[in-house]
C-alpha cells in the first residue's frame, strides 16, 4: 500500500511539473475542430478533462504533415513527424484542464506486439469488449447502414453477442469482430486482428503449406515446395471442403464494399490463405488435398503443416514498374500511364510531385499528339480524395461533379470547407483521345471515387476486375481508434460517408464494373504476362 501511495504522490508530482511547460489554449466549448494534413474534420474532437492524457490519432498516411486544433476561441497548430507525440493543454471554462496529445506512433503495431492473443477471456469481459464495440460502431461510423438496415445490423450484432457465453482466446473472438465488420460492408473499417495472427501463427503454429492462387471459384498451387504438388496443380478439394465452400466461408472474415468479392479474392492471392485457413477451419498437423493430376484424374495427397519461415516459394512476384507515377510511349499513338497510388507519403518518399507530375504528363501527352491513353490504376489503394479527383480532371474536357456529399454523425460538410463538392474544372491541357482503365480488385477509396466519375461520365473503357471500392462511395475521410480492452484488439471506425457524384448504376453494392472482365490464368500468373495491358493494346489495334 506503501508503494502504491508513493508512486501515485510521484505520478502526481510528475503531472504536475508536466503541465506547466505545456502550451496552453482555452475553450469553451467541448467540440474541436481537427485539421489532419489536407483533411478538415468538423467537431470531431470532444474535451475530455477526465483522461490524462486524452490521445488524438493522426490519421493515415502517418507522414510529415501540419495538425491544428481549433475550438470555439483558440487553436493551436503543431508540424508532426512519424512515431512522436505531441502535448499540450485546453483549459475548459477557466477551469478544466484537458491534457490533450497528438500521437504519430501506430497504435495497432503496438498492440499487436504486447497483446496474449491466445490466453482465454472470460465471458463476462468478452461481453464488455463487444458491447464497446458495437457502441464505438453506432456512436461514430458514419456509414454503419449504407449496406444493411439498422434493424439488419442490429438482429445481426444481437446473434453475435448471445454466442459469447463461454471463454475464448482473443484470437477466437476476433473471429466475431470481423464478422461484424465484414457483414457491415464496408471495407475501410480496419482492425489489428491481421497483425495479431501474423505474429501468432508466425511464432507458433504450422499451417496449410501452400500459396492457391484463386479464379472464379477454382484454386491451383502457386507455390509453396510440397512434392507432387507442383505450380498450376488445380487443388480440388482441402479436407473434403470445394474450393467455394472455403472461400465463401472466409470471405465472411474479409471487410470489403458492399458485396464486391474482388478484393477479398486478391487479398487471398496475395499470401493470406495459408494462416487464414488454418485459424477459420482449426489448427491441423495434415491435410487431406484433392487435385487434378497431369491426366486429369483427380488424386488425393496427405500434406503436413509448415511453419510460414519453412515455405519453399519458387514464385516470386515481377516487380516491373517501381515507381509510383510513370508515363511511357508504347507507340506513336498510344501511352501508358501507370498510377499505383494517391498516397501522399509513399509519393513524398519517391520525392514525387503529384500534380506537377501530371501536368508534365498531359502536356507530353499532347505535345506527341497521342490518340489512346491507358490508364493504368490496378493495385492502386487510394489515398488523397483530390488527386483522384485531380487526375480525372486531366481526362475530361467539361466540368463536372465529383462528391455529392460528406458527412459525419454530427456534421455535414459544406463546399467551404471542401471544394470537392462543388464543379470541377478541367485542365486546360487534358486529354481528348481514347481512355482505357485497367482495373482490379485491390483498386480501392481514392481510385474507386475515381473510376466511378470516369465511368459516370462514359469517359473511359474498363478492362481487368471490378474495383474494390464502391462505385456511390466509401466511408473513411479520418478515423477514430477504439481498443478493447479485455482482448486488446483495436478497430479503426472511418468517420465520415462519401457519396460520389455519379449516374445510377445497376447495382447499388458493387463497384465499377469492366467493360471487359480479364482475370489472369495461373499461367499468365507463372509467366508474368500483363494480359489486360495486351487486351486494351488489342482495342487499340482493332480500333485503327
Amino acid at each position: 500500500m506503501k508503494y502504491l501511495i508513493f508512486l501515485a504522490i510521484n505520478l502526481l508530482f510528475i503531472q504536475c511539473d508536466y503541465a506547466q511547460s505545456l502550451p496552453v489554449i482555452k475553450a469553451k466549448s467541448k467540440k474541436v475542430d481537427v485539421r489532419d494534413g489536407k483533411i478538415f474534420q468538423k467537431g470531431v474532437w470532444n474535451l475530455t478533462p477526465e483522461a490524462k492524457p486524452d490521445i488524438y490519432q493522426a490519421l493515415e498516411p502517418i507522414v510529415e504533415k501540419r495538425i491544428t486544433f481549433y475550438t470555439d476561441v483558440d487553436s493551436i497548430t503543431f508540424d508532426v513527424s512519424p512515431n512522436k507525440t505531441y502535448d499540450f493543454l485546453i483549459v475548459l471554462n477557466g477551469k478544466d484542464t484537458c491534457y490533450t496529445r497528438i500521437s504519430t506512433i501506430v497504435k495497432a503495431s503496438q498492440i499487436a506486439t504486447e497483446a496474449k492473443p491466445n490466453k482465454l477471456i472470460a465471458p463476462t469481459q468478452l461481453q464488455q469488449d463487444f458491447k464497446a464495440f458495437r457502441e464505438g460502431l453506432e456512436k461514430d461510423h458514419a456509414g454503419l447502414y449504407t449496406y444493411k438496415s439498422k434493424q439488419q445490423m442490429d438482429r445481426f450484432m444481437d446473434s453475435c453477442y448471445a454466442t459469447l457465453n463461454q471463454s475464448m482466446t482473443a484470437l477466437e473472438f476476433g473471429k466475431l469482430i470481423l464478422e461484424v465488420i465484414s457483414t457491415l460492408e464496408d471495407g475501410h473499417t480496419r482492425s489489428n486482428i491481421p497483425n495479431l495472427l501474423m505474429i501468432y501463427y508466425n511464432d507458433h503454429e504450422k499451417v496449410f503449406p501452400l500459396y492457391p492462387y484463386f479464379v472464379n471459384d477454382k484454386a491451383y498451387v502457386l507455390c509453396g515446395g510440397v512434392e507432387g504438388l507442383i505450380a498450376r496443380t488445380e487443388i480440388v478439394k482441402i479436407d473434403g471442403k470445394t474450393i467455394k465452400e472455403i472461400t465463401d466461408k472466409i470471405y465472411r472474415y474479409l471487410p470489403s464494399d458492399g458485396t464486391i468479392r474482388t478484393k477479398k479474392r486478391q487479398q487471398l492471392n496475395d499470401g493470406a490463405f495459408p494462416i487464414l485457413y488454418h485459424w477459420i477451419f482449426g489448427n491441423k498437423d495434415t491435410f487431406e488435398v484433392q487435385y487434378k493430376s497431369k491426366n486429369g484424374t483427380v488424386e488425393t495427397l496427405t500434406i503436413a503443416s509448415k511453419a510460414t519461415k519453412d515455405f519453399a516459394c519458387e514464385y516470386q512476384k515481377k516487380q516491373s514498374n517501381p515507381r509510383p507515377l510513370q508515363l511511357a510511349f508504347l507507340n506513336t499513338s498510344s501511352a501508358l500511364l501507370t498510377v499505383k497510388t494517391f498516397d501522399e507519403g509513399r509519393l513524398g518518399r519517391a520525392n514525387i510531385d503529384f500534380g506537377g507530375f501530371l501536368d508534365s504528363a498531359f502536356t507530353a501527352i499532347k505535345n506527341k499528339k497521342i490518340s489512346s491513353l491507358i490508364v493504368d490504376v490496378r493495385d492502386n489503394g487510394g489515398g488523397a480524395d483530390d488527386y483522384g479527383a485531380l487526375l480525372y480532371s486531366y481526362l475530361s474536357q467539361k466540368s463536372f461533379r465529383y462528391f455529392f456529399s460528406k458527412a459525419s454523425n454530427t456534421h455535414v460538410v459544406k463546399v467551404d470547407e471542401n471544394p470537392l463538392l462543388g464543379a470541377q474544372k478541367p485542365q486546360p491541357n487534358s486529354f481528348k483521345g481514347k481512355v482505357f482503365i485497367l482495373t482490379n480488385g485491390f483498386s480501392f477509396s481514392t481510385t474507386a471515387d475515381f473510376c466511378a466519375t470516369a465511368r459516370s461520365n462514359d469517359r473511359a473503357i474498363f478492362i481487368g476486375e471490378e474495383t474494390g471500392g464502391g462505385y456511390y462511395g466509401n466511408t473513411s475521410g479520418g478515423s477514430t481508434e477504439i481498443i478493447l480492452s479485455n482482448s486488446q484488439i483495436s478497430v479503426s471506425i472511418p468517420l465520415y460517408k462519401y457519396i460520389n457524384a455519379v449516374k445510377k448504376a445497376q447495382y447499388p453494392d458493387r463497384g465499377t464494373i469492366p467493360d471487359y472482365q480479364i482475370i489472369p490464368s495461373i499461367e499468365d500468373v507463372l509467366q508474368h504476362k500483363n494480359v489486360e495491358l495486351d487486351f486494351a493494346l488489342g482495342l487499340i489495334n482493332t480500333s485503327k
